[in-house]
């Protein structure tokens, strides 16, 4: 995500007096991307809130230039929550308002990159964060938020426990991705080794010879019968993978965001979590 364009943050603070003013008394929460607002709408079940999410399913997230209305959004808000870390640097040029602004950094120390839930451990961890920010700002509905977050955290730890196992019991701890690998914190917190075209959420998209010849000699050295792609993916480096290695090819979601038909279809960070377990027993046999 990209900074606040100056000169579109002068002009707001010219016509908003340079605080704002919130527009409604319900409650209202803005989240920067899909993980977040997925946690929350569950956190929030059978309590009239207004939740918003800046970045539309569908959307790319690395390159968001940030707009007036999203600024406005924010002001307007109850809750701001973000990631946090250095994508999140534009955070700190908002205009002064009564908005309480809380980042998923300040839950979970970021020390592999910014994409903390992709451990279902991590989830956890944010998703109390987030209950607890909520009986703070809306005491009133405090009960309902700690009974939706007590039983969501109870299918977020069998999720975790399902990782525990599927990577206990197979016979490679070893997952090769054809591009960008944005699952560092699952790697390290179910000891996974990986092998990556690109380290982290790189922005560049195609990979070189080099670097594919170099997955191609570890899935064969290591014997792996699986290559992974991530969302929003051409699959282009995948498939030539699969071509030379006769390894098959599965998707790891990432849950930075989701598709529109994703969304429209309900799907949440626990359905694509578990996708992702499902496809993970195969690569590690």
């Amino acid at each position: 995500m990209k900074r606040i364009v100056p000169v579109l943050l002068v002009i707001f603070m010219i016509f908003s007096g340079c605080t704002a003013e919130k527009t409604s008394d319900k409650l209202k929460i803005t989240t920067t991307i899909f993980p977040q607002y997925d946690f929350l709408r569950t956190i929030t079940e059978n309590v009239d809130v207004e939740l918003n999410m800046l970045i539309s399913p569908g959307m790319e997230v690395h390159g968001f230039e940030t707009t007036l209305e999203d600024i406005a959004l924010i002001s307007d808000s109850d809750l701001f929550v973000c990631v946090g870390g250095e994508d999140d640097e534009w955070v700190k040029d908002l205009p002064e308002s009564e908005t309480k602004i809380l980042t998923l950094s300040s839950m979970v120390k970021l020390t592999e990159d910014d994409h903390p839930w992709t451990s279902p451990k991590n989830a956890i961890t944010i998703t109390q964060g987030l209950c607890d920010s909520l009986c703070n700002i809306d005491p009133d509905n405090a009960q309902t938020y700690k009974n939706n977050t007590e039983k969501y955290i109870s299918q977020l730890k069998k999720l975790d426990e399902g990782f525990e196992a599927c990577v206990k019991s197979g016979k490679t701890n070893t997952v090769v991705f054809a591009e960008r690998f944005p699952f560092r914190y699952l790697a390290k917190d179910y000891n996974l080794k990986y092998f990556s075209a690109f380290e982290g959420c790189s922005t560049e998209t195609e990979a070189g010879l080099r670097a594919v010849n170099n997955l191609v000699e570890n899935i064969r050295r290591e014997k792996l019968p699986v290559v992974f792609t991530i969302e929003f993916s051409e699959d282009t480096v995948a498939d030539r993978i699969c071509k030379e290695t006769g390894a098959t090819k599965l998707r790891m979601h990432s849950c930075h965001n989701v598709t529109q038909e994703e969304f429209d279809k309900g799907e949440t960070y626990l359905s694509l979590m578990t996708k992702n377990l499902e496809n993970l027993k195969i690569a590690l046999g």
